[in-house]
């Protein structure tokens, strides 16, 4: 079979037949048909006289077998997860070149994590195999992770179809069952937050959608761990372990570290469906831990792998994510954790190189105060933002205000003991808690038959900047009035 490199020209003309076969799909699938081996027949065919097939061609042709093979499945969990397997082994295995971005291999496990994540939710029989498969894809990850291939994701030409075209194609057995409501988006995604799936639009390329499969896979990989029956001690301690392993293995993707910072910014981690509030207050109480630590490697000199503007801001995300974690401690009454967090805070190297961007970065150059807190940091952001300071590619204020909204919305009440710092009681009320057999839907089935698009913009015009002089002072009742 003659192998054929897909240049600018051949894709073009092979992406509406993509597209027709997209259309014809979803109206055969809503009618009810479930057998598509003669349409996947063609696109194995397709896809295998490429040398470089494409995501979204992969994709496709992914999809119409493993509908396919789900359809005669789905009663038995067994046979379903068998199908699942198939399904990751036939991802992993296809011919991708080997100058080619890991982020394209991470990105083809995207449909495995919503399927994994939906049978979490459906069966519990079958924990060790569905534990085992999870494995698999953190390990596969990483390994990806680790290879020397390029990190940035090249196209040629605006393609007519993106990875977000697809999503319709994976999700259309629970458009069909639930009548729906919920966007497609937020189906395909479970375990991401409203903000993560904003940022998805039609441009949205591989980078983007690597970071969301590695969340998913974090976040449901140390979800599971909570199944155990291991102590509550040796649950922290292994949960810790295993996040700060995974982080490590991950690292290389700048998207995943600012949405997992971003993440843990927010009032609650989108695991509602998988553990209890409970369990849920107390894994973001271990991810505060081990992201923390973060800042003992995240100096200027071991971060190669980060641009200057990741790393810019990734430390900003850092110092509101510690502001973040002090608040969190001190509510809940975890004296210890407190403590260790501003232990942290003046170990690391973090605030001095923030401080020195700012005051670098401008001709006016503005009072350093007694910067002792995250707090008292933000607060001097805040005021040389307000007159005009950019920072970067992030809002101060934005931030600040986001972080304030959120713990109006927490609800805390005391209920962490000392030192292990384990929660017992319920000491949270999470607002908008909802479990998966109650699920509504909005959108009507056509919908799903569209093409997916979102329009969000992101915002955000460069790095450490001055846009107007700053002011040389900041006084400390000021901080104190910006940061409440």
């Amino acid at each position: 079979m003659k192998l054929q490199t897909l240049n600018s020209p051949l894709l073009e003309n092979l992406e509406p037949m993509l597209n027709e076969s997209i259309y014809h799909f979803l109206v055969e699938f809503q009618k009810g048909r479930t057998d598509f081996s003669e349409l996947g027949s063609i696109f194995f065919r397709l896809t295998q006289t490429m040398t470089d097939p494409p995501l979204e061609f992969i994709w496709f042709y992914s999809a119409l077998t493993f509908q396919t093979a789900k359809s005669s499945n789905l009663r038995d969990p067994h046979n379903f997860l068998l199908s699942l397997k198939d399904l990751f082994h036939s991802l992993v295995s296809f011919r991708i070149p080997s100058d080619s971005s890991y982020l394209t291999q991470v990105s083809l496990l995207a449909p495995v994590l919503y399927q994994l994540v939906n049978l979490k939710f459906l069966i519990s029989s079958c924990k060790a195999e569905i534990e085992g498969l999870v494995d698999a894809v953190v390990s596969h990850i990483i390994l990806c992770c680790n290879n020397d291939l390029v990190e940035q994701e090249v196209r040629g030409f605006k393609s007519s179809v993106s990875w977000v075209s697809l999503v319709p194609i994976w999700i259309a057995d629970q458009v069909n069952e639930n009548q729906g409501r919920v966007d497609g988006l937020q189906l395909f995604f479970p375990l991401s937050t409203e903000d993560i799936r904003q940022g998805i639009n039609e441009d949205s390329g591989t980078a983007y959608l690597a970071g969301i499969v590695m969340i998913e896979s974090f976040l449901l990989r140390l979800c599971l761990m909570f199944d155990s029956e291991a102590s509550r001690k040796e649950l922290h301690k292994d949960v810790k372990s295993y996040a700060a392993q995974i982080i490590k293995g991950f690292k290389k993707n700048p998207t995943f570290l600012v949405m997992l910072f971003k993440l843990l910014l927010e009032p609650n981690l989108p695991v509602a469906e998988l553990l209890s509030s409970t369990d849920e207050l107390l894994l973001k109480k271990l991810l505060f831990d081990v992201a923390l630590d973060l800042g003992s490697f995240l100096n200027y000199d071991t971060s190669s792998w980060l641009s200057d503007v990741q790393y810019k801001d990734i430390a900003i995300l850092w110092l509101f994510l510690t502001n973040s974690a002090l608040q969190f401690a001190s509510e809940n009454g975890d004296h210890a954790g407190v403590g260790c967090y501003m232990n942290g805070f003046s170990a690391s190297q973090l605030p001095l190189q923030i401080i020195s961007w700012v005051t670098s970065g401008t001709n006016m150059k503005p009072t350093t105060p007694d910067i002792s807190s995250p707090k008292d940091l933000i607060g001097w952001l805040l005021v040389l933002e307000k007159q005009g300071l950019k920072i970067c590619d992030y809002s101060i204020s934005g931030l600040h205000e986001k972080t304030l909204k959120d713990k109006k919305s927490m609800g805390i009440n005391n209920g962490v003991k000392d030192g292990d710092s384990m929660i017992e009681d319920p000491p949270i009320q999470i607002n908008g808690r909802r479990k998966r057999d109650t699920m509504g839907f909005e959108c009507e089935v056509q919908k799903q038959i569209k093409v997916i698009k979102c329009c969000h913009e992101n915002q955000g015009d460069g790095g450490f900047r001055s846009k107007n002089e700053v002011g040389n002072a900041v006084s400390d009742q000021e901080m104190v009035d910006m940061v409440r």
